[in-house]
């Protein structure tokens, strides 16, 4: 694989030159900036400049530039994946894939998925519960969810699972709000008749201070005020 140097980059072409500087890289305590005849030439990481035994005065051919750069890959490439991830979270096929459009080569590809994968920085299991458990919000059916999934890379044992997990959830969700709506009847469903705005504060004060979320609260006391022919909606005074 060739890689391209600053220099190169800028149309001047890869000749050898004169270390003039080796500063520290702004901001990064771990990458060090080549120098050559003045002009900075490209970036490394500090293990590998002093791996090289690199020193200002030094001259380094383009082959030994080449070199240099090929050695420091899988550094440019785990920076690259890290800055993806910080982003979002992403399946191992599209930070391989976005590491292969980049530039990087199939060895250096797959050593950082590995070593990603390895610090639990990338989990396609983690990744595919929580891109259907976001969908499913948004409204998206389970076949749309799993096409979506398979286009990013994600095995298809995994999907399965993802979707299989979040059916449970859904069905344990619905079998816990069954739970409390039978408790809060037996317990207020006559205060609702009474008084239905009194027992709707009362109701969601009981619940509140049991734990529930406001949406559980606001759907149980809107059915017993509906029930009961009153204003159950709001727990406002």
């Amino acid at each position: 694989m060739a890689f391209r140097t600053a220099r190169e980059a800028a149309g001047s072409p890869l000749g050898e030159g004169v270390i003039t500087a080796l500063p520290v890289k702004r901001g990064r305590t771990d990458r060090v900036s080549v120098y050559l005849d003045g002009s900075r030439a490209f970036d490394l990481a500090c293990v590998i400049a002093d791996g090289a035994g690199l020193r200002v005065g030094d001259r380094l051919t383009a082959d030994e530039q080449r070199r240099l750069l090929e050695l420091d890959a899988p550094h440019r490439a785990r920076d690259r994946a890290l800055r993806w991830l910080a982003l979002r979270d992403r399946s191992s096929h599209e930070v391989a894939d976005r590491l292969r459009v980049a530039g990087f080569d199939a060895q250096v590809v797959s050593e950082t998925v590995a070593w990603l994968s390895g610090l639990d920085y990338l989990n396609d299991a983690r990744f595919a519960a929580a891109y259907v458990s976001v969908k499913l919000k948004s409204g998206w059916g389970r076949r749309r969810i799993a096409a979506e999934l398979a286009l990013k890379g994600v095995e298809r044992a995994l999907i399965d699972a993802a979707l299989d997990k979040a059916d449970v959830a859904a069905q344990d969700s619905m079998e816990g709000f069954e739970t409390v709506l039978a408790l809060a009847r037996r317990r207020f469903e006559k205060q609702f008749a009474e008084d239905p705005k009194g027992a709707t504060r009362r109701l969601a004060g009981y619940l509140s201070r049991r734990g529930y979320d406001w949406d559980t609260i606001h759907a149980i006391t809107r059915l017993l005020g509906e029930k009961a022919g009153g204003d159950g909606g709001s727990t406002s005074s």
